[in-house]
């Protein structure tokens, strides 16, 4: 996809992929070295880690109904920049306990509704982007924002790296508590909430989302995503503990590897869009998560520096066909009135996901990181479930096209 064929996008869109990079710079700060942090410096075991996860999975669910009906009711906007607001004045909250008291209680209740807020934004984010690009441009969109995103992965841990030589884990909340508030005075202050974008104003009942089931393909979609998710989730969690205390490379390099897939992302992730765009998104989607199984079960033959190098490169490859096509795919199949609603659930299971990820990865860690090709033989079944349903979702999608071609045909 070359660089000229951005051009023409609602300045809006340019704002918000220079959020992303704010705040993914201050997320990438935190998220990566959490794991070693909780397990290596405060004494918990990777299964309990892997249960602060999935509590914050749950939260995370929440977060993702409650922004995106908001974002359709009372607009993209007001949903993103308080979000941030809110998770800054929340990681100011981490700062102050870890230097206090580091009482794994309060930071686990914090950690909790940090992932709360955050999953507030990305429906929203995503709906005004939906709002704001033509549907053949999506992608492109889409692409964009991934990039913003992932200049912040690279800038995160390189940051990081060089902050905990020097300053405790503690010092990393600052930032990205800094990093939050800009973005959401960014977007207070720089954007507008979209002509497009349909607001109700009606009482949400739970009821309503059943509405979202009747949509077959969607649902397909979401379920299939599932599994994928877990995979993906293991990048932050099972991937740096088994790197540092089974590989033996030091946390600093640890950086350096997310460091990689950040470059990657906004190297690559314009040409893969390209690509990828030309072919049905149900079968790219089932090559992202083969690409996901085979990165990781390199790591069961071999701990070797250019091992490990060599599958954060072939998950990254997967991760870049993976994330655009599964957002503009949500963008094709739900109504314009109900597009904070569908983001919303299918950021319900991608959430899940991805944050069970360190639970199963943690448990199946403990477990089994003495034999490593049991270990990421079994990660790499879990994403080949996901390359089983997308390949069926594809079948599902053109058995709609061609029933709807076939209306279309008795109508003329």
């Amino acid at each position: 996809m070359r660089l000229g064929s951005l051009t023409g996008f609602d300045r809006r869109i340019w704002i918000l992929a220079a959020g992303r990079v704010i705040s993914a710079t201050g997320y990438s700060i935190v998220m990566p070295f959490l794991a070693i942090h909780l397990n290596s410096d405060m004494g918990i075991s990777m299964v309990q880690v892997g249960l602060i996860y999935v509590v914050m999975a749950v939260a995370g669910a929440f977060g993702q109904i409650i922004g995106g009906e908001i974002a359709d009711r009372t607009g993209r906007r007001p949903v993103m920049w308080a979000s941030m607001v809110l998770r800054g004045l929340v990681f100011i909250a981490l700062f102050a306990v870890m230097i206090m008291a580091k009482e794994i209680w309060t930071i686990s209740g914090l950690l909790v509704v940090s992932s709360l807020l955050g999953s507030m934004f990305d429906p929203a984010s995503n709906a005004m982007v939906a709002d704001l690009v033509s549907v053949n441009r999506r992608m492109e969109a889409y692409s964009l924002l991934r990039v913003g995103q992932n200049i912040g992965w690279t800038l995160g841990p390189l940051i990081s790296g060089i902050m905990i030589a020097f300053l405790p884990f503690s010092y990393l909340f600052a930032v990205a508590s800094v990093t939050c508030l800009t973005v959401g005075a960014v977007v207070l202050l720089k954007v507008a909430e979209p002509l497009r974008s349909t607001a109700s104003h009606a009482k949400f009942h739970l009821r309503d989302m059943a509405t979202i089931a009747h949509n077959r393909l969607f649902l397909m979609f979401c379920i299939a995503s599932m599994p994928v998710g877990i995979v993906m989730g293991q990048m932050t969690s099972t991937f740096s503990v088994f790197a540092v205390q089974d590989a033996g490379i030091f946390e600093a390099e640890v950086g350096y590897l997310y460091a990689l897939n950040g470059v990657m992302v906004v190297a690559l992730q314009f040409p893969m869009a390209r690509m990828i765009s030309r072919y049905p998104m149900p079968s790219s989607l089932a090559l992202g998560s083969l690409l996901y199984a085979v990165g990781y079960l390199f790591l069961g033959f071999s701990g070797a520096i250019w091992v490990l190098v060599l599958s954060m490169v072939v998950t990254t490859l997967g991760e870049n066909v993976i994330s655009p096509s599964s957002t503009a795919l949500v963008a094709k199949l739900s109504p314009d009135s109900e597009r904070g609603r569908y983001m919303g659930a299918f950021g319900i299971f991608s959430s899940f996901g991805w944050s069970l990820g360190p639970a199963i990865g943690g448990s199946l860690y403990d477990s089994m990181h003495t034999a490593p090709l049991a270990l990421w033989g079994s990660v790499a079944m879990i994403a080949m479930i996901s390359v089983v349903m997308y390949l069926h979702l594809g079948k599902m999608s053109a058995e709609v096209e061609k029933s709807a071609s076939r209306a279309e045909g008795a109508k003329g």
